[in-house]
């Protein structure tokens, strides 16, 4: 797979029918594994490949509030209206991200395996070793620009390609589990629904196969995950990109065969493969935490305290209760079990967040929030799984 052909991702931006040649490719193996992968037996296979377990205050501006799309203030925490208009909001801001990945890939040109290597430590160095060699006079002249520089401009490619894959990340997770909670209640309340989801179930299997591949491969690849994932992304664009869930009735489908049609317990399969892909893909990412203060502002530093002890405290506690549970790399029995699952990819999509080289008060927030929807009082874990749409 060639992680390094940008053109074709500048394609995909001016026109979304265009596709690249391994999209294609890719789209005929989900229609020849689609029967097998919708097997309510295909859960119990392993797509960790045999990992282990591992375990607001609102702005001004409505671009950036971590509160936009926000559903908190309902009642029931899953049944959200407009899901097609948050759908949409989602795909904005995905491109918007692509828009920053092909920027930095561009400036990059040849070099673009190596940007977050371009660390503010190696560009010091070299300024001063420059700076040695000159006279003494002219030592005196760039001395008051040099104390001028903003260390935070220096490893602005890193910062931003970096921002931009936790974005997509997080974007991406709100996406898929929104869906497939909203799914799940319908099959209750309409058992005998005849709805097929024939396309819906080829984009899901081909997002699991995509994910998949990217795990697979990154251990073959140079530089960083923000890096790796930013090629990749340039050179498929569905990679780790939530499709929608549509349906429409199988007698009316002429191009669906009526005797099979997709159901929404079939769909519902295999989002949650796609759901334990998504874990593993998170879990993959070894990224470390920054050892000096990542936040912008420094006055956030009490909240970030606290929003890290709360994490923590709230990821024993799923552990514990999970511990007992008889599933690891399978998708569990029961739903309070499923909320269990969905509830440790939250903390560990948190987690990352809370990684980043630098993070903004919108991020911040962002992350208080999403801990704060984990309530586990008296040993139970209550779930508000409300989407909250990761801020620019």
């Amino acid at each position: 797979m060639d992680f390094f052909k940008v053109k074709r991702f500048r394609l995909c931006l001016k026109s979304k029918s265009d596709e690249s040649t391994d999209s294609e490719n890719i789209g005929k193996t989900v229609e020849g594994e689609l029967e097998e992968s919708v097997d309510p037996g295909s859960k119990e296979s392993d797509p960790n490949g045999g990992l282990e377990e591992e375990e607001e205050e609102d702005d001004d501006e409505e671009e950036t509030s971590s509160s936009e799309w926000r559903e908190s203030d309902i009642e029931d925490a899953y049944h959200w209206p407009g899901f097609t208009s948050l759908h949409s909001c989602y795909c904005e801001r995905m491109l918007f991200f692509d828009k920053t990945i092909l920027q930095h890939l561009e400036e990059a040109g040849t070099d673009s395996w190596n940007i977050s290597n371009r660390s503010p430590k190696i560009a010091t160095k070299k300024l001063a070793l420059s700076f040695k060699s000159l006279s003494f006079k002219r030592q005196e002249e760039i001395q008051g620009d040099r104390e001028q520089l903003n260390p935070s401009l220096e490893d602005e490619p890193f910062h931003s390609l970096e921002n931009a894959y936790v974005a997509q990340l997080c974007l991406s997770w709100e996406a898929l589990h929104c869906q497939y909670v909203q799914l799940s209640q319908q099959i209750p309340s309409h058992p005998e629904n005849l709805v097929s989801y024939g396309h819906s179930a080829q984009e899901f299997q081909q997002f699991q196969v995509l994910l998949q591949r990217f795990i697979e491969n990154e251990p073959f690849e140079q530089g960083s995950r923000p890096d790796i994932y930013a090629r990749a992304r340039s050179s498929l664009p569905k990679l780790l990109q939530v499709p929608t869930v549509q349906g429409s009735d199988h007698k009316e489908n002429d191009n669906e065969d009526v005797d099979s049609p997709m159901l929404a317990q079939q769909l519902l399969n295999l989002m949650e493969v796609s759901i334990l892909t998504f874990r593993c893909f998170l879990k993959r990412d070894k990224s470390k935490a920054n050892n000096l203060s990542n936040l912008i502002n420094g006055h956030d530093a009490i909240t970030l305290h606290q929003v890290q002890t709360s994490l923590a405290m709230k990821e024993a506690k799923l552990k514990e209760l999970s511990k007992k549970k008889g599933w690891k790399n399978s998708w569990p029995v029961t739903p309070s079990e499923a909320e269990l699952l969905l509830a440790l990819i939250d903390v560990q999509v948190v987690q990352r967040v809370l990684r980043m080289a630098r993070i903004s008060k919108e991020k911040l927030l962002w992350c208080e929030e999403k801990v704060s929807k984990l309530d586990l009082s008296g040993n139970k874990l209550v779930r508000n799984g409300s989407p909250i749409l990761f801020p620019r």
